[in-house]
Order: structure tokens, then sequence, then C-alpha cells
């Protein structure tokens, strides 16, 4: 149906005051939640959603609503939540705290409360983790935007309410049932189907989800448009046939709002439902239906309860899908009208419109998800169909469930061929890295340009349009050279990035974080737009310098990041650890060389020096064998020195100063990499004379058994006049270098933005 714009005003006033709430939300203008300590806390609120993770006998995960807390664990604190602050003041009590929402997860062998119950409970606080790497995940901003303030962990129910929503919690016991029935009926393909048709993601195998999210498909493991429309409007084409059009309409909007609560109210459930329902509505009446209306409604209505959901990718995407499809499609039909080239326009149109998005979330893009989408869309309403049918059949007659559900495994088989098909081909994943802010603004304004003259186009002016937009969004934007220190906990991992795409990496291990290449490493690699390393620096061998690349060197078959060069230091006896690296390196067709003191890497416009170890020279320890690299670029310089400490550090000083090694800048250095972690031995008197660092990056994990790093350290690098940054307090420390400045961004402390007080000295 044509439509326009100009002609709804509801749908005007609705986009505006999203375009409002967005900015608001973009300049952090919205109050946001208090900060909560972690500790011992005593909760009160009502039960709003519940979660089984790993089945009925797995961890239960409840959302609570209008919670008020205080610290502690004593079941007496229950009637001092329900004074007022007065008495609290008065008996020295701290202070009540309010909070949206938060998540608790119950310790073992706790009873699953009901429903909409109001209960108290107990247990120990924790804020979610803010990202704290790039291309790292945000759980604060991801659980605040769903109306959760912090975490309550081993939580132990000490009173509840006896009642509860009876018409919610039917609908959650008719899941768990439902659930059960699919595990009989699809066996192993049961955790697709729980996703499929409950929008219970629990059972499903990683590894499946992974290879549909590569692949470009994942969109069909979630509740979303497609089967929101094929459940309520089949289901109201059904009843219109026999029921009046209003007793339909009924009827169907009853038991799609029923299926949308049940299968736990996603925001692309959510707006799809709205729109649904908005569509019945209009029927009823006799009513025209506009979609562009009905999407801004429904946006409007999600937003204003939890306006942060407008950062969120999911609920971006979903509306974008939307809006590519009523915005682009009509316009790029109109203009190819060939039946073979208009089977793309429907996906190249959503695609369009949600690159940026794609691309803040998952740094790249399958190249074959149109061609995959093409088989996956068209059959995943047969899948639905029979997957449901075989469902209802099931209940009554387990055997003619399963037997209806062998086409449905076989299209499931097709789906799973068709990614490791497309996976296998060239090409297939094109990486782009994070788009920076003004990209974005100028894409979409190009995109918003093309609409509005969209009588005015022409082939030629359309492809000229959509080309130079992608050409913004995804042409170089990197400006100046990066350092980045990673945040790996109990390890140390730094990444140089040059301006002309050059990239080396520096050890990548930790002790504290288990698979540093998944959860770390890679994306933030991903996020820069990282598709090889040119060299990687190993400066020893302990396992929290090398266990992140070593995960990198066994999985490199199947990641979108390749190594050029490994690097080791050249030792007269390397031990088992050491000659394991160089075979598994050898195993990924990947080079690898020595380095000594005296010798020399050129990569990106950085040189890489070595200081130490001494070429043939025996070393019993292997922190004392650490490669130690001077590294310059005009104006910058950085000495990393692994673990180097105590004895061996100070024999490094007496031999620096007797042959003056430091070569253009004698005696100072931009950035200093605190040996061992800032242990009591680092960062001696002497090193820090030699070098004089305007800055001093420490890595170490928070709460570390270790006690890195030391105080008296600290105290000793403060009083050389350096700046110190330490991964456990600021995250991943960032150095922008440019035309001689350089610039210091704190991922973990968004505030800290400043200039290197030494620049230029």
């Amino acid at each position: 149906m044509k439509y326009r714009i100009r002609r709804y005003p509801l749908c005007k006033c609705c986009f505006g005051m999203l375009a409002l709430l967005f900015l608001l939300v973009w300049l952090g203008y919205l109050p946001q939640a208090r900060e909560v300590c972690g500790g011992p806390v005593i909760a009160c609120g009502r039960v709003s959603q519940i979660e089984e993770k790993d089945g009925p006998s797995g961890q239960i995960c409840l959302s609570l609503r209008s919670v008020t807390f205080c610290s502690g664990t004593n079941p007496n604190q229950y009637n001092q939540l329900q004074n007022n602050q007065t008495e609290h003041n008065r008996t020295g009590q701290q202070e009540r705290q309010f909070a949206e929402g938060i998540l608790c997860h119950l310790a073992q062998g706790e009873e699953m409360p009901r429903y909409g119950e109001w209960i108290v409970v107990s247990g120990m606080a924790e804020c979610f983790d803010r990202q704290r790497n790039p291309g790292g995940f945000d759980a604060e901003s991801y659980y605040r935007a769903r109306g959760s303030v912090f975490l309550l962990k081993d939580g132990a129910v000490l009173e509840r309410s006896g009642s509860g929503n009876r018409y919610r919690q039917m609908l959650f016991c008719c899941r768990r049932y439902l659930t059960g029935k699919l595990e009989e009926i699809c066996g192993p393909d049961s955790g697709i189907m729980q996703a499929v048709l409950l929008g219970n993601k629990a059972a499903l195998a990683a590894e499946v989800k992974a290879q549909y999210q590569k692949a470009g498909i994942s969109h069909i493991l979630a509740i979303s448009g497609l089967h929101i429309s094929f459940l309520g409007m089949g289901l109201y084409r059904m009843l219109r046939k026999c029921l009046p059009v209003p007793a339909a309409g009924a009827v169907a909007g009853s038991l799609l709002v029923s299926y949308v609560l049940m299968t736990g109210d996603s925001p692309s459930a959510f707006r799809a439902a709205v729109m649904c329902l908005l569509g019945l509505l209009a029927d009823a009446l006799g009513r025209s239906f506009d979609r562009l209306t009905a999407l801004s409604v429904s946006a409007l209505l999600l937003a204003a309860g939890r306006p942060l959901l407008l950062q969120q990718s999911g609920f971006l995407l979903s509306y974008g899908a939307i809006l590519g499809l009523e915005l682009l499609y009509p316009i790029l039909s109109r203009l190819w009208t060939n039946r073979v080239t208009r089977l793309f326009l429907a996906g190249f149109s959503i695609s369009f419109l949600t690159l940026p998005v794609v691309f803040r979330s998952f740094f790249s893009f399958p190249v074959y998800s149109f061609l995959l989408n093409l088989l996956v869309v068209p059959l995943m309403g047969l899948v639905m169909a029979l997957g449901l049918l075989s469902l209802l059949a099931g209940l009554l007659f387990p055997s003619l469930g399963k037997l209806l559900f062998w086409p449905v495994h076989i299209v499931l088989l097709l789906f799973e061929a068709g990614c490791a098909v497309t996976q296998k081909l060239p090409g297939n994943t094109w990486l782009t890295g994070t788009p920076g802010q003004m990209q974005i603004v100028m894409y979409y304004i190009l995109l918003a340009v093309f609409c509005l003259l969209k009588r005015y186009m022409t082939k030629p002016c359309a492809l000229m349009f959509l080309t130079g937009a992608l050409w913004i969004l995804t042409g170089p934007a990197r400006v100046g050279d990066t350092v980045i220190m990673l945040d790996v906990g109990q390890g140390d991992s730094i990444l140089f990035g040059s301006e002309d795409g050059s990239h080396v990496l520096i050890d990548c291990g930790s002790s504290s974080e288990r698979k540093l290449s998944e959860y770390t490493l890679l994306p933030c690699l991903k996020s820069q737009g990282i598709g090889r390393l040119d060299y990687v620096f190993l400066t020893h061998m302990d396992a929290d310098h090398i266990s992140g690349v070593k995960e990198l060197l066994q999985d490199e078959g199947d990641r979108e990041v390749s190594i050029g060069t490994l690097v080791l230091p050249a030792l007269a006896s390397p031990d088992a650890e050491y000659d394991s690296m160089v075979s598994l390196a050898r195993q990924a067709g990947i080079r690898v060389c020595t380095m000594s003191a005296g010798e020399r890497i050129q990569a990106g416009g950085f040189s890489f020096f070595c200081l130490h170890p001494c070429k043939e020279e025996y070393y019993a320890d292997r922190n004392d064998a650490s490669l130690v690299l001077y590294v310059k670029k005009q104006g910058f310089s950085a000495l990393l020195t692994g673990d180097l400490d105590g004895e061996a550090e100070e024999a490094f000083v007496r031999r620096m100063e007797s042959e003056e090694t430091l070569s253009n800048r004698p005696g100072y250095v931009t950035v200093l990499k605190a040996g061992h972690h800032g242990s009591k031995a680092s960062c001696g008197e002497g090193l820090l004379t030699l070098c004089r660092p305007s800055l001093t990056l420490v890595s170490c994990g928070e709460h570390n058994s270790y006690g890195h790093p030391d105080d008296k350290t600290l105290a000793r690098i403060r009083a050389s006049g350096s700046r110190i940054c330490v991964t456990k307090d600021t995250g991943a420390v960032r150095l922008w270098l440019w035309r001689g400045r350089v610039r210091i961004f704190c991922y973990g402390n968004e505030s800290l933005c400043e200039q290197c007080p030494n620049e230029g000295k």
C-alpha cells in the first residue's frame, strides 16, 4: 500500500518523540541508576520473570521489580525494609535504597517462587561488568536497559507473599511442559526448536548458535515478526471463517499476547505483537493499516518504559529491519523490476539500513547471508508449521509427533549444510571493525536524502547514493597510531596499530581469565578491523603471557584473524613450553623467529629494538629471560620489560647505562610497561632514573593473590614524576598517537581521556 508520511501526524509525532528520547539517552541526560557496592544485601521485590538455566534442575534466575534493598543478610531486616526512613536513621541502620529491578540467582536447592509474588531475598550483590576492552561485552548497559540495576548471587528466599499472578504462572508452567515435550519429540534438535517456538535459548548448543551467527541466519533463533505474523495473523484468518471479525480479532489477539508473554516478551516480539494487534484492530474497525505508524507507536510504547533500550542492538535491528522494508524496498523495487533481482531486494533493504548496527555489534558482515536467507526464510514457515503440528500431535501421541518432525529435521540439516558451505567459500566474512560516530551520522543522512528524493531516483543516481553511503561507512577512519594495553586480568597484552594498517601484538595471556582469545583478544581485534597480526611477540613462556595466543594458534583455522610471524626470545636452553609453542605455530603455518639484544624489527613505522636477553647467555628463571623491547616511532617511545624485576632488572639497567643502548633519546621514554605486573621488586629507582617515563602502565587482575601492584612500587613510580594507569582500575588503556601528541583513554573510566603530561619532552 502506498503511503505518504505527511498524511500521518501520529507517525510523525511518535518518530519525533523517539528522536528526542534517543538524543537524551545518547547525551546521557536521562537519570542514571545509583551505583551499588558489592556485599551482603537483603532485598524485597516482585517476581516479574523466571528463567531456568540448563533445564528444570539447573539454576533459577529471577527478575525482581520495584525493589527495596539495604545492606546485610539478617532476616530481621525484613521488618526494617517496611519502616520509613526516619526510623532507619534513628536506629543507625543503613538507609533504604530503591531500584527499578534486579537480577537474582537463587542458591542451589531454593524453592522456586511464583510469578507476581513479593519475596524477600538475601544474597551477595555484584555490579554488572562494564565494557573494559575494545569490542568487549557491556553487561551493565545490557542489563540496565532491561531494568536490572545489579546482580544478587546465591539468593536465599526469606519471605514469600503466598500470592502471585496466576495467569503468568500458568503461562510459565505451560512453557515448562512444552519444553519437556519438545525434548521428547525433537531429540538433538530440541534446542533449536525451543528457541524458535518458545524463545528459550538456554538449551541451544553454543556451537549451533555461533554457526548460525557466522552465517547470518541467527535471526531465526529468536521470536520475531515472522513468528508473530505466522501465528497471530494465521490464527486470525482461520477464526474469521467461523467467527465474526471482532470476535476473531479478540481471540487471536488474546492468544497472541499470551504467546508473547510466555516466550519472554523480547523487544522484537513486543514490536511484532503491537503491530499485529494494531493490524487486527484496523481490520475490525474497517480502517486502513499503516506499517510505519504501527512501528512508531510500538517503538514509543517500548522506549517510554525503558529508554536505554534505544541503544541496544536487538531493539535497533528489529526496528531497522522493518524500516528498511518500508523505506528502501519500495524505491529499489520500482527501479529494478527483474524477477531474479527482486529476490535479493528485500534482504538488501534490511541489511543496508541496519549495517551500522551490525558493524558496531559484530564488527563484521557475513557476505553470503543474502544467498543463504533466500533458502532459510521461505523454509522457516515450513519449520514453524510442522514443528508446531508435531508438538500438538506429540501432546497426545508422542510417536506421531516424532514422525511429523522428521521433515523439520531434514530442513534443519539443510540449514546446517548451508552454513558449512558458506563458511568455506572465499571471502565469507567482511571484517569492518567499528565505524566512527560521524561515519554513522553521515551514512544515515545520505540514506535520508535518498528516501526523500525517491521520486527523482534513477538507477545510476541510486547506485551513486548507496555506494557513496557504503564507502563513508566502511572507508578508512583511522587517524594516527594506537597503542592499547588490554585488560586481561592477571596477565599482559599490548597491541600496536599503525595508520598504514600494520599491527603487532606483544603477549596475550592471563592466569585469571578463561577463554581469553574468545572473550577478549578476538573481540578487540575484530572491533579494530584487524584481520591480520604482522608480528606477535612473546616475552616469555609463562601462562599469564601466552594463554590467549596459544588459544588463537589452536583455533586459527576457524577464526578471522591470521598471524604473520611469531617472535620469541633467543634462549640458549629453551624449555618444554617454549618448544611446544614453536611446534604449535609451525603446525598453523606461522613463521617463527627469535630475537636477542641488539636486533631490530620494523613494522608499520614502529621500530622494535630488542634490549634483552643476551644471545647465548643462560638464565635460570623464565622471568629473567624476558624479552625486553624498546619501541620507537617519531616522538613516541616505549619500554616493555615483560616480567623482568629484582636482580635481573638491576643487571639490565647497569648494562644499559654502560652501553647507552636507548638510541635517540637516552634517559627518556614516553611509556614504561611495569615489569612483572608491578611486583615489589619491579620498577626500581635505577630503571626509573634511566628511562624517566611520562606514563607507566601496570597490567594486573583485581583481587589477585600476589598483591600486585605493590604499594611501594607505585610510590616509587609516582616519586619519579610518572603518571600511572593500572588495568584493574582503569580497564584497557588506549594511547592515540598523532602529530607528536599522545592522548590517553581508559575504557573502564570514560571520563579519563587526557593528554600525556610530558608530551614533547
